[in-house]
């Protein structure tokens, strides 16, 4: 691996770590030698990415990443950069794409991108809002609280539940269950009929707000390899973008990518 590869997976270790770093960590995490964990730290260091305590020899951000770090958040933010994944999205799936973000125990549309495939697009104009229980979406912005503030946002009332959604507290928090570990939720024919959504949420680490990002198509086009392949084009938005802005599980997801070279 490069010294390039090890500077790019030191950097990426310490936002997930939140926390200075000594060779004994970086080398049991990247399951690289000491030796060359110490000569990549060191030139890193030297070259002002790092900076090593004097007192416990561990190694913290640079003046470089600092600056760096400090223009990307005055220049760009969450939501700017999850609208810029929408066209992307868009461009992979042909499907109307997504941006909303987690208002209470709502889904709120903050941007939309039309779609490019076929006649029949789903429409749903930014400022609209749904139970966050009973969509993708919101399910996926949901899952990124922890159980108790989601009972507590939704409560006890699943009067909207139609087609896939959950229909008790139970049913709710199994279903998060699986976004947390797969990344990525679907729905169809829930809050919206004849529609069917996959989503994933990012968190922005300043302000704990929390973001979804997906795409709305047919219910009647949907299919299990199309649903497999969609579910990780909006996994891998959120992920890119996730990455960016230093959201723990995101940074999570990209080490054991690296790790397991997938």
């Amino acid at each position: 691996m490069s010294t390039l590869a090890n500077a790019r997976d030191v950097l990426r270790l310490m936002a997930r770590m939140r926390r200075d770093l000594t060779v004994t960590d970086v080398a049991e995490r990247l399951g690289l030698p000491k030796s060359s964990v110490s000569r990549t730290l060191s030139m890193m260091a030297e070259y002002g990415f790092l900076e090593r305590d004097r007192t416990s020899r561990a190694y913290r951000p640079g003046e470089l990443v600092m600056e760096a770090s400090y223009h990307f958040r005055v220049s760009r933010g969450t939501a700017s950069l999850l609208e810029e994944e929408l066209g992307r999205l868009v461009a992979d799936t042909g499907y109307t794409a997504y941006v909303d973000v987690l208002d209470g125990a709502e889904s709120l549309v903050l941007h939309m991108r039309i779609g490019t495939a076929g006649a029949l697009q789903v429409y749903t104009p930014a400022g609209t809002r749904a139970p966050a229980y009973a969509s993708s979406m919101g399910r996926a912005m949901l899952a990124r609280l922890d159980d108790a503030e989601v009972l507590r946002l939704v409560g006890t009332g699943f009067g909207q539940s139609t087609g896939t959604a959950p229909r008790t507290p139970g049913e709710l928090i199994s279903r998060l269950a699986r976004v947390r570990a797969d990344g990525w939720d679907s729905s169809r024919g829930e809050y919206v009929p004849n529609v069917a959504g996959l989503s994933a949420a990012v968190v922005d680490a300043d302000t704990g707000q929390v973001f979804g990002i997906g795409i709305a198509l047919p219910a009647s086009e949907v299919r299990d390899e199309s649903t497999a392949r969609f579910g990780r084009a909006v996994r891998d938005a959120a992920l890119r973008v996730g990455r960016r802005i230093g959201d723990p599980y995101w940074l999570r997801h990209a080490e054991t990518e690296t790790v397991t070279g997938r």
